[in-house]
Parts: structure tokens; sequence; C-alpha cells
């Protein structure tokens, strides 16, 4: 097994395909493609395309196809080297595809019941038609005439004449199917949500439902052929394992709590990979008795790097640690044992002892490779923003907030201070020899010393953005200095003159280390931002993307002096007062008065899907598993509240008296509060079956919720007893607005929108323009200014209270999943990879807000 290295995207994995033990593909999102031939030892990037990537199928070494979002058919002939598009015929998203053992028939299945099929190798495609336009999520192909496709509400498809025709099987559940793997038109299994497991051994006529052992989602599914030897993935790093053709099922240990969406199986059941959430990649050879990670993400920020031979080390947010020992090539994550933000790194050429400093006057050292960490004591708790030790490791200097700078002579035992002539905090520092030194700060401050520091100088860097970092070759002529938005410097007279480079990212770059011959660097920053220089320096690439976790949820309250967002839906300035959101693995974020975002400590690493703010103070966030956390206090501590339930929860909605509220979620659960949450209490629904994904509430009397097959459900007593409305539509609901008691909208797959203005008696269908699913909708105050928001990046705005739509987009290509609108110009948008996005021209253009330390005194501590 190799050891567990950082993926080169932190971003969710969906399928995963092998050929043999050696050999396998990986895809996931924003068109990620990996492929390994060594067993999983490395994964190499592949592919160029920025499209979701859903499904990955093999039938040999060369020959491979893969499936995605907006109608994304790629193909290769030659093991991955080359991934030309194919023109599917449609924009619907493409979940599944499977090809027969031969490679040339095969088929696609996804979005509005698409089934598409190619008799040739994958080179055209062309659709056929299925009994119901319902959503399918995964297919496999027998033979060139036998294939199955699963999807929503418990759709099984069978086709046993090459899709001439294709036949509806009844698995007796609504639960929405994940997967579907089959050895024969009779013998088949599915999985799905809330730990379904179905068998048949009859062609789908008739089947058995198998005892799972959990109420998790269930995601992968494979089979050897012989039928014996089953295993399945799904949510919370769930693993499955059976020895008797699914009669019985038992857990493995993942070592990990991520949810595995795809797995992969050699024939013989003893080789296999699973693929899942932030990058992860894990791998088995022996059935799944040991899993060890190859891959996995990495969301810390990294703030400083340096490097030696063929090692380099990077730290970062939370006392992070990463390190390469192959170039920078792979990198994987180390242990210091504190949790102060780290801003800079040094090793020295034995490669053996380092030095870090951070937050709060931070000092460490290391004499055995980075193993173990000792804390110095620094005479100031000023923060520590970047270091530099002399070449026998006894003389150095740190600088820091304020203009602070320290100095060694014993390796960092002892530190004394000395005085430089700037209030700017100095973030950056570089040393050329005994005699010349660097350093860079706020405002493009750049100083530079040749007497080791006794006196600085300034130097014109043309800019006035903050610096972080910079660096030198060995004889001190060519040189980095990098900064904000992706802001790099470079000179080549000692740094007498720089000018600009074109860095390629727009994130903040936080350090960087710089090859002693020239001609070479490498950069980190936020998101996990690895960039390195190409062409001799005269160009930048990143060699690990900066990505964040997907954020689902958002909400925002008007200041301490204004109105809340009350009772309705959160209809506070979009542009003004709090904001909050919340994503995966417990991420909050907050913004106040259209300041920058800041991550918050949460209470849980659990993903959290919905937050509801009724004041400025106090926030209730939902998710995975049950999970409800409050803060009082705008966030500065949370702590977690007992809902009574292990069922994932969607949506939450507190009235403006922070006592009174609702949580929605899988199985009909319906939650409610009348004491701010110390107390849930479970309501009754119509029908327990289905998953609920919003509630909100005009008053304290009348609400709504809404979720799968077009549920609509009302009540008039505050939820004591809620009863089912016709909403007229079987697509899934996922979004919800209330407007007052008698006005209402909900969005949901298939660009669905909803709206009724007379309390749900009736409720009547709008032309939203997309197809796309919505994942929600938000009016402004004054009714008539609307975005829904959903996959592909989908963004629909109406200006005259519903009556007509017009499609958009952010232009940044991510799945959208909450909104926020305040009039015709303001809006705020979260989604995935990160994505806060906001608007002040009407969706002409949209920002992205970027969270992460910086190198200040208020923001050095994380």
């Amino acid at each position: 097994m190799t050891r567990c290295g950082i993926a080169p995207r932190s971003v969710n994995m969906q399928g995963v395909h092998l050929v043999d033990a050696s050999t396998a593909w990986a895809v996931g999102d924003g068109g990620m493609i990996l492929a390994t031939r060594d067993g999983g030892v490395r994964w190499i990037p592949q592919g160029h395309t920025d499209k979701d990537l859903r499904a990955v199928c093999f039938t040999d070494p060369e020959h491979g196809w893969i499936a995605g979002r907006d109608g994304t058919l790629l193909r290769t002939e030659d093991g991955g080297a080359s991934w030309p598009a194919v023109d599917s015929g449609t924009a619907h998203n493409l979940y599944g595809i499977s090809f027969a053992p031969t490679g040339r028939v095969g088929w696609a299945v996804g979005d509005h019941g698409t089934v598409l099929r190619s008799t040739d190798g994958g080179r055209t495609w062309h659709p056929q038609a299925v009994p119901d336009h319902g959503h399918l999520t995964r297919c496999h192909a027998v033979d060139e005439r036998t294939a199955w496709a699963v999807g929503k509400q418990g759709r099984i498809l069978l086709t046993t004449d090459g899709g001439a025709s294709w036949t509806s099987r009844d698995g007796g559940t609504r639960a929405d199917l994940r997967c579907v793997f089959a050895l024969s038109a009779e013998v088949g299994w599915v999985v799905g949500r809330s730990g379904t497991i179905l068998a048949t051994r009859d062609g789908g006529r008739t089947w058995t439902a198998r005892p799972s052992g959990t109420g998790l989602d269930i995601y992968g599914l494979w089979a050897a052929p012989d039928g014996t030897r089953l295993r399945a993935s799904g949510d919370n790093g769930l693993l499955l394992a059976s020895e008797d053709g699914g009669l019985g099922w038992t857990a493995q240990h993942a070592g990990t709590g991520k949810d595995v969406v795809s797995l992969a199986f050699t024939p013989d059941g003893r080789h296999g990979w699973g693929v899942g959430d932030d990058g992860l990649i894990l791998a088995t050879a022996d059935g799944g008795a040991r899993w060890q990670a190859q891959l996995d993400g990495m969301f810390r920020d990294l703030l400083g790097i340096h490097g030696t031979g063929g090692s380099r080390w990077a730290v970062g947010a939370r006392g992070t640690l990463v390190v390469s020992t192959d170039g920078g090539e792979s990198w994987q994550v180390r242990e210091t044992g504190v949790r102060e933000s780290l801003w800079d790194v040094r090793l020295s050429d034995d490669e053996q002892h380092g030095w870090a400093v951070g937050a709060a006057g931070t000092v460490l050292t290391t004499e055995d490779g980075g193993t173990t960490w000792t804390q110095r004591t620094a005479p100031t708790d000023h923060d520590l923003f970047a270091l530099q030790v002399g070449p026998a490791g006894r003389h150095g200097w740190a600088v820091g907030a304020a203009g602070t700078v320290l100095t060694t002579e014993d390796g960092g035992t002892t530190w004394t201070r000395q005085t430089a002539p700037t209030d700017h905090d100095l973030t950056g520092l570089h040393r050329i020899d005994a005699k010349r030194l660097f350093a860079v700060g706020l405002a493009g401050t750049v100083l530079a010393t040749e007497d080791g520091g006794v006196t600085w100088s300034p130097r014109d860097s043309g800019t006035d953005r903050a610096l972080w970092a910079v660096g030198f070759d060995a004889a001190g002529r060519q040189g980095w200095a990098v900064g904000d938005a992706g802001t790099v410097l470079a000179t080549e007279d000692g740094g007498a003159h720089w000018f600009a480079q074109d860095s390629t990212v727009e994130v903040d770059v936080k350090q960087l280390w710089v090859h002693p011959a020239g001609g070479a660097a490498q950069a980190v920053g936020d998101g996990g931002l690895v960039l390195a220089t190409e062409y001799d320096g005269k160009s930048w690439a990143p060699r690990v993307a900066p990505t964040g976790k997907n954020l689902y949820g958002l909400t925002t309250t008007a200041s301490s002096s204004g109105p809340t967002s009350g009772s309705t839906s959160g209809s506070a300035a979009a542009g003004s007062g709090q904001a909050w959101a919340v994503g995966d693995g417990g991420l909050v974020l907050s913004t106040a008065e259209q300041g920058p975002w800041r991550q918050r400590s949460g209470e849980t690493t659990a993903n959290l899907y919905s937050i509801t703010a009724p004041t400025p103070e106090r926030a209730w966030a939902v998710g995975r598993g049950g999970t409800i956390v409050v803060t009082r206090d705008a966030g500065a501590s949370w702590r977690a509240q007992d809902s009574g339930t292990d069922r994932d929860l969607l949506g939450v909605h507190l009235d403006a008296d922070a006592r009174t509220g609702w949580a929605v979620g899988d199985h009909g659960t319906l939650l409610a509060t009348r004491d701010g949450g110390e107390s849930w209490l479970a309501q009754r629904v119509p029908d327990p079956d289905l998953a609920l994904w919003a509630v909100r509430f005009a008053d304290l009397s009348t609400g709504w919720a809404v979720g799968t097959g077009g549920t609509v459900l009302a009540t008039r007593d505050g939820g004591r007893s809620w009863f089912a409305q016709d909403s007229g539509s079987t697509e899934d609901l996922l979004g919800l607005h209330v407007v007052d008691g008698r006005t209402c909208w909900a969005v949901g797959d298939g660009g669905t929108v909803l709206s009724t203005r007379d309390g749900g008696a009736h409720w009547e269908q709008h032309d939203s323009r997309t197809t796309q699913n919505l994942a929600a909708v938000h009016f402004a105050a004054d009714g008539l200014v609307g975005r829904a928001v959903g996959r592909s990046d989908t963004v629909v705005t109406t200006l005259d209270g519903g009556h007509s739509w017009q499609a958009g987009s952010t232009g940044t290509g991510m799945t959208l999943w909450d909104v926020r609108s305040d009039g015709a110009d303001r809006a705020r948008i979260v989604g995935d990879e990160g994505a806060v996005l906001s608007t002040d021209d009407g969706g002409t253009s949209w920002q992205w807000h970027r969270y992460s330390p910086r190198k200040t005194t208020a923001n050095g501590r994380a």
C-alpha cells in the first residue's frame, strides 16, 4: 500500500472503474480524471474538461468512456492519453455509463429519463425511449442486448433486446436507487437511499429486500462473477461486505467518515478501490478487510513553503504541515502538535533540522525531519509571519505584525528583538546572504537591507496590494514576491526593479520557494493551491488547484439595529447585515456588513445542509445524521443540540422569536421546537417514506414543507398537524420561499418553478426557461425580484413577481445550492467548491469571495 497523498483537487469523486489490480480510473467534479497503472502508488491527472464527471467505464486498458454534466460524453482509445468529447445529442446531465464486455455496445443514462445507446464503441450515440421520464442515476450493461438502469423513486428498467424496448420493474420501494449491478438478465442487485438493498433472480419480476444493517444511503455496488461475494459503499465511510450472495452484510472499516460514492473490484474480489468526497480514493488488497487511503483532499489553507534537495515542507492553518519527498509531485500530512496557524517554515540542507513560526509568537523547531517538534519562547505575542535561517542553522530572523523583527544566534533556542522603520505588518522575508535580506508587507511594502538588518530601505513594488512572501535565487538576482488576488511580482536585477507576472489564479498566494539556481519557483495559497513556474520562470501554472468545501445553505439577517429576517424566508438585505453559509465537514462561514467572509469554529464535522438565523446573534444549522448546532453569540461558539434522530436533516427554519422552529429531512422527518432547540419533538406527516428538503413558515401558524415526488405539505396550526397539497408536479421539490400566509414559491428538478397565491389550494407551474435541477429560490422584500439557482451554474431571475423568468449563470461552472436576493441589483449565492458569490449589477458579473487566514494581527489565529 502507498502512503496517503493529497488529491490534485479536493473535489468530490463520483466514479471508479478498474481493469486489473494495477490499472484503474477515477472521475469526479470539475473535470477530474485520475488514472493509475501501478496499483495506486501514483494517480495521474488526465483530460481537459471542466464539467462535473459522474461515471467511468473501461473494457480494457486502452478503451474507456466517461459521462457527466450537461450531456458530457468522453471517450479514449489510448488509455486516457487523450479524452475527446463526443456529441451526446442532449444537454441533460448524465450520471451512469456502462459498456458490454465487447466494447462495442454501451448505454448512458441521466436526467429526465435520458437513455442513450452506442453501437460503435462510443463514437456516436442515439436516444432510446423508456416508459417514463424519471431521473436515472446508474446503468449496467451485461452484454450487447441486456442492460439495467435505476433511478429516483424506486425506478428500475431492464432491456433484453439491445434497448429496442425497456421494461419497468417494480422493486417494491419508492426510495431513490443509486446503483445497479447485474450478472445476467435474471440476476441482479440494486442499492439506494436509507440502506436499501434489493435482489432479484427472475429478471426483476420479484425483488427481495436484504437487511443492510444501516439507515445510511448506499451509493456503490459490486458483485463477483459467481454472485457470492458482494461489496457496497455509502454515506459516512460506509463499506459493507457479503459473502453469501447478499443475504447477510457486515460492515468493514473504511478509516474515514467521508461518503464513499463508488467502488470497483477485480473479479476475485481481492483488489478494489473506492472513491468519494473531497478527492478520497481508498484501496484494498484483501477484499476489504483493510482499506487505506491513497489520496485524500485537504481544505486547510497553506501559508508557507520551503524546500531543499528533494524535500518540500508547507505549513498552514491549525498547525498544518504537509511534506513532499519527491520534489513536490506528491504530498503527505504530518503532525506538529500545535493548533495555531503556522505562517512560515524552513528546513536545513540535511533535511532533518527545521523551524516554523506562526500566530501569537509561535516558534517551533525540529531535529528529526519534522517527526517531532519543540515549541520555543519568543519575546513577543505578535503574530510572526516569515522566517529566515542561515546555512549553519544558528543565525535567523523572523518578522511579523506591527513591524516586528526578531533574531536568533543559537539555532532558535532564544530570540531577541530588532527595530524596523515601519508600522506596517511585515509578512514576508528572504535572506540572500548574511548581509542581504528582503522583507515585504501590507500596502505593497518592499524593504531591503545590506547590513544584516541594521538598516532597511524601501523599494518601489508598483502595487498597493498586500504582499505575503518574497524569494530569490542563490545569486540574489532573480526573485519573486507574491500576494493578494494572485499577485506575482518578479525582479531580474536583485530587487532594484519589480514587474508583474500572470499567476493564472485569483486566490491569495501566501508563500513561495525559489530554486537556488533560478528559473524555477513554487508557491502555495488559499484552498490548497500549489503553483509552479514554467518556461524558465516566465509563466505560472497550478499543480494542486485551489478548491473549497461545497456550501449548501445560506441565510442573512439585517444588522442588529434593523429588522431581522423575521418568520418568512429570510428576506433581509443580501448585501448588508450578517450572512451565514454552511457546508461539507461542518464548515461555517459568516460575514458582517459586507465585510470579508471568515471561517467560524463549529461544533461538528458532519456535513451541514441548511442554516437559519432569526437574529444577528442566534443561528441554527442542521445536517448529516440528525446534526443540529446552535450559536447564541454570533458564531463565536457553537453547541450541539439533541435532535432525537439519526436521519439526515436537510432544512431548518426558526421564527423571529428564536424559540419556535422546525427541521425536516429524510424519511418524512419533521421536528419542532418551542424552546429554542433545547428539545426537538417529531411531528406526524402524511407519508413517512418521502424525503423533505425544505421548510418555511409565514408566521407561527402557517407553514409549508416540500420534498420528493412533488410533495407539498402545509400546516395551519404551527405544525401540530400537516396535510398534503396537490402541487401538480411529480418532480422532486428542493427549495422553498414563503412570502406570506397565502403566497409561496417552490422549485425543484427539471427546472420546476411552482407558486401559490391562495395558501396552497392551487399551485401554478411557471416556465423557468431551464430544465436544470433547481435547488433554492428567494425573493426580495418587494416580492417582485426573485432568483432560483441549481445545477450546472444555473441562475434564473424574475423581475415581475414570477410571471416571467430569464435563465443566466454566474460564470463559475459550479452547482449552486442556495441564494438570497436584495432587489434587482444585489444577490448572494453559495455552491460547490466553496463558491461564495455576490453581484451588485443584477447578475451581469459575479464576484467570488475567498475566505482564508490572512497575515494580520486580528486574523492570524485560526
